[in-house]
């Protein structure tokens, strides 16, 4: 084998995956590199066996940059293991923006399947609350009283605009979203929690209005392009087989793909400029060899994570890396097909959306009894609608962003998960695993004596809603930073964006 490469990426994440079949489609040598013997890292898919191995081995060394802690496992499983596709880091798919653009531009939706996701919910006052996302879906719930339908609907057009330079934003950019929905649109309390925690997305309360603003405009903007809903899930398990597309589109167009095998070293030669960096595999005799690496920051060896290249995110719209250190997690697998609870105020809902096994519930802070006053939970449900469950079974995803973690995530999801049982009476628990997902901060500071043409991604925020789009972002700055390292030469416009084909 040829051990010289333009590129060496470490690690399959989802950025990682995107920007390496997005270089190997202009043309680079790229080798990619995960020591997982599965591709997607920490965002992906697995079998149900797979899954119980995963969580056996994953309570991994906290000093790592993202690690794990297992609190509980269920001893029992259900059958048919291998015909469960189940997602580390579940995520949906917003209509509009860079992900989706990518899937298409490269060719990667050729290689999945996907669908419209059901409907949005809200947990309140004991009840599941429809997420009014249109001008249709207002006038239709008879929950709002006019006038507030009335500012809802004045806000909602001006969300879905250019509000960059408008009056009502002017000088009110970094305060509460909260409190900028109360003053500028004379919102009710209610009303604006239903819009910070689903439109909105927001973890927190607190969130600044411009951030949240740009991801309200996502949202409405995805709605209608393929359907009433603003977002898509994926077959098999979502993101994670998404991945294995990028990955696939990397390997048709040259790409060299090496799993399953320890990075044992990287080594620096400054003198080396063609061959500046050596990457000593496991059982592999010879180096790779690359003027430019692309890794997480998981893959970096200790001894150069305080020196490596950060990929910058200031210029993303609509997300930040807020201080989380973890999210709590609960994978649960049931008897039977999850439909979505009785929506209040949802009359008209289409009974084919209504019926969807795939949906989303927000949990607000503070909304269930013994659940978290500060974060809020979402709820993402799977089944066999998306060939990630075998017929009669259905997966339930809970993931709870956190500030600090003194709980377990039993502790912490257990309420949660108890309270969607015991709305739908007709499912039962067979598997259940609760987990802890916590990123170090450690490559947050300054670097000293930083290595050049050694780029590493930032963990991406775990967040159902966001994620995707973040890694696309991730991506494409890695893949201009990379182009200007290999080729810095070669011309590009990058109004054309980042998927070019070799021979431009």
């Amino acid at each position: 084998m040829n051990n010289v490469f333009d590129v060496i990426v470490l690690g399959t994440g989802l950025s990682e995956s995107i920007a390496a079949a997005a270089l190997a489609k202009a043309g680079l040598k790229v080798a990619h590199i995960d020591p997982n013997p599965y591709y997607g890292a920490d965002e992906a898919t697995l079998t149900l066996d797979e899954l119980v191995q995963w969580a056996e081995t994953h309570s991994t060394n906290p000093e790592e940059p993202v690690h794990y802690r297992v609190d509980y496992l269920s001893p029992s499983r259900p059958s048919h293991p291998k015909q469960y596709s189940i997602s580390l880091s579940p995520s949906v798919i917003p209509s509009v923006g860079p992900f989706i653009s990518s899937v298409i531009s490269s060719g990667v939706a050729r290689y999945g399947s996907y669908k419209l996701l059901g409907p949005v919910a809200i947990y309140r006052d004991g009840k599941f609350q429809s997420v009014p996302q249109n001008k249709e879906s207002i006038f239709q719930d008879r929950s709002i009283p006019l006038v507030e339908k009335r500012r809802l609907m004045r806000f909602l057009v001006f969300a879905s605009g250019e509000f960059e330079q408008s009056t009502e934003l002017k000088g009110k950019e970094h305060t509460s979203f909260d409190h900028f929905l109360r003053e500028s649109f004379g919102l009710g309390e209610e009303t604006s929690r239903v819009i910070m925690f689903s439109l909105a997305s927001c973890n927190f309360s607190g969130e600044s209005a411009l951030t949240a603003l740009h991801r309200v405009r996502t949202c409405l903007r995805s709605a209608g392009r393929y359907g009433s809903s603003p977002f898509l899930v994926g077959y098999y398990g979502g993101s994670g087989e998404i991945t294995q597309g990028f990955c696939r589109a990397a390997a048709v167009n040259g790409g060299v793909y090496i799993l399953g095998r320890k990075i044992l070293n990287v080594v620096v030669d400054g003198a080396q400029e063609l061959e500046r960096f050596s990457v000593e595999l496991e059982d592999i005799s010879d180096p790779l060899r690359s003027p430019c690496i692309l890794s997480s920051m998981t893959c970096v060896p200790r001894s150069l994570r305080s020196r490596v290249n950060l990929i910058s995110d200031s210029n993303v719209p609509g997300t930040t890396r807020c201080p989380v250190r973890g999210v709590a997690r609960c994978i649960a697998i049931v008897n039977g097909t999850i439909t979505p609870p009785r929506l209040y105020g949802a009359d008209n809902i289409p009974s084919a959306e209504g019926q969807s096994d795939s949906f989303l519930v927000v949990f607000p802070p503070g909304s269930l009894d013994g659940g978290s006053l500060t974060s809020s939970v979402t709820l993402l449900t799977a089944g066999a609608g998306t060939m990630s469950a075998p017929s009669g079974k259905s997966i339930i995803y809970l993931s709870m962003p956190l500030h600090e973690h003194s709980k377990s995530s039993k502790e912490l999801l257990y309420p949660y998960l108890t309270g969607v049982l015991d709305s739908i009476p007709t499912c039962q628990l067979v598997f259940q695993i609760f987990y802890m997902q916590y990123f170090s901060f450690a490559y947050d500071q300054p670097f000293e004596d930083v290595i050049s043409n050694f780029f590493v991604f930032p963990h991406l925020q775990p967040d159902i809603l966001q994620t995707v789009d973040q890694a696309a972002y991730d991506a494409e700055n890695a893949f201009w930073s990379t182009i200007q390292t290999v080729d810095p030469q070669r011309i590009f416009d990058r109004g054309e964006g980042f998927w070019l084909d070799s021979h431009m």
